[in-house]
């Protein structure tokens, strides 16, 4: 795998990661529809991201 690449792709696991655990803590909070929409629609374009990477080193 591109050390480039390779860093993107731990990168974007990272911010993923912290996505889960924003959305953990959105739900343990009762916070509205919205914010937690808004938290499912990141997390979706970093796991994009972390595809395409992937896609891209023929992984997938």
């Amino acid at each position: 795998m591109d050390e480039n690449n390779l860093k993107l792709a731990q990168q974007d696991i990272e911010e993923a990661l912290a996505a889960v655990e924003e959305i953990e803590k959105s739900i343990d909070e009762n916070e509205s529809k919205d914010g937690l929409k808004k938290k499912f629609i990141v997390l979706t374009e970093k796991v994009q991201q972390l595809e395409d990477i992937l896609k891209t080193e023929g992984i997938l």
